[in-house]
């Protein structure tokens, strides 16, 4: 018999590889975005080039170090449950645009209805 492993939640907050990952990612990403400040703003200066270019090498080694503590089941999780919401948003933004003609000629209708009803009102005065 195969024993099924039920997979548990991730709870962020309490596993430390996870938190350390999400930290050294987005660190990097913060770094890389300095890196290419310094590297526009110091453009002519070779020692502000060279100091750029490091740390933005060093921001893709931090970014890659974070992937690999995340890890590339975290990763998947976190694209399902992100294609997951972007599909259910669309599917209720669908639905929700296939009904507003409806609503818009029901409501068309009802308006149509009672200014017929005021000009009868004031034709039988």
């Amino acid at each position: 018999m195969t024993e099924q492993i039920e997979k548990k939640p991730i709870i962020w907050w309490k596993d430390k590889k996870l938190l350390a990952g999400i930290i050294l990612v987005l660190l990097s990403a913060i770094l890389g975005f300095y890196g290419k400040v310094v590297i526009i703003s110091r453009f002519y200066e070779p020692l502000g080039l060279l100091t750029g270019f490091s740390i933005y090498a060093f921001s893709f080694i931090l970014l890659f170090v974070g992937i690999f503590l995340v890890g590339w089941e975290t990763i998947k999780m976190i694209k399902y449950r992100i294609h997951h919401h972007l599909k259910e948003t669309a599917r209720r933004t669908y639905n929700h645009a296939k009904q507003l003609p409806v609503k818009g000629y029901h409501y068309t209708k009802e308006l149509h209805k009672k200014s017929i009803n005021k000009i009868k009102k004031t034709i039988m005065r």
